[in-house]
């Protein structure tokens, strides 16, 4: 039937709800079927998850750092510790496990616990000299005489001296020490510390040579060293030869 115009109800498209045809499903190897959406279809655009998971991206596109970046980025800012005096130290043998000093093996090293406990005894010197921690210098023979700046401990005795012949060094505050010498007389010396480790150490490493024992401070523990001179040089010499200038003694203060 047909209105007054002559058009059929069918063909008002306004009045009437037209179902719009599905589109056939995509075939797998097309281009949508990767997206789920037409390869001309610019209204949208699609998200790839390979640049959504930061594991494939542009190697032109800076805009964020990738995660081998971030972690480089992250163990640079990570602050490292600095390494300890005794870390940067060679391996030597401790005390107790030479029997004595040698010009091939010339060096023992007091672990912390035998560095700060007892006294370190040398028997066998003529003399000694030493420096404190304040790069004060003094020196004593075995017959007593003295020159230089004495370092007093806080029980009122000498850091280092000579009891008897024997010269001692009180290793429970030997954080007051930066080095000494233990200069040998015409015999062999021995060091011996806590429990009774210690070592032998000739007078002599070599013909017309005479032996120095060396203690230094490192850190927590006491390296000693066995160094040799001239047989005929005297103490002065010996200072000099070791960079050991002896300070002047100020005194007491006055009050």
């Amino acid at each position: 039937m047909r209105d007054r115009r002559g058009l059929s109800g069918s063909d008002v498209p306004f009045l009437t709800r037209r179902v719009r045809e599905q589109p056939a499903a995509a075939h797998p190897s097309s281009p949508a079927s990767a997206h789920g959406r037409s390869p001309l279809d610019l209204s949208a655009p699609a998200s790839t998850p390979a640049v959504a998971t930061g594991q494939s991206r542009n190697p032109l596109d800076l805009s964020a750092p990738s995660a081998g970046r971030g972690a480089t980025a992250a163990a640079q800012r990570t602050p490292t510790r600095p390494a300890s005096p005794e870390e940067r130290l060679y391996p030597a043998p401790a005390l107790g496990e030479l029997r004595q000093l040698t010009a091939r093996d010339a060096v023992v090293r007091l672990n912390p616990r035998q560095a700060g406990v007892g006294s370190l005894v040398v028997t066998g010197a003529r003399g000694v000299a030493w420096e404190g921690a304040d790069r004060t210098t003094g020196a004593q023979s075995v017959h007593r005489e003295e020159i230089g700046t004495p370092i007093q401990t806080a029980g009122n005795r000498p850091l280092l001296s000579f009891v008897s012949r024997d010269a001692v060094l009180v290793l429970r505050h030997a954080r007051e020490l930066r080095r000494a010498l233990f200069i040998a007389a015409e015999g062999p010396m021995t060091a011996v510390a806590f429990a009774g480790a210690g070592v032998a150490v000739h007078g002599s490493l070599g013909a017309g040579q005479r032996t120095v024992l060396t203690a230094t401070r490192i850190g927590s523990v006491l390296e000693l060293r066995a160094e040799s001179v001239p047989a005929d040089w005297d103490d002065g010499q010996i200072w000099r030869e070791f960079a050991f200038t002896m300070t002047v003694g100020l005194g007491a203060p006055l009050r």
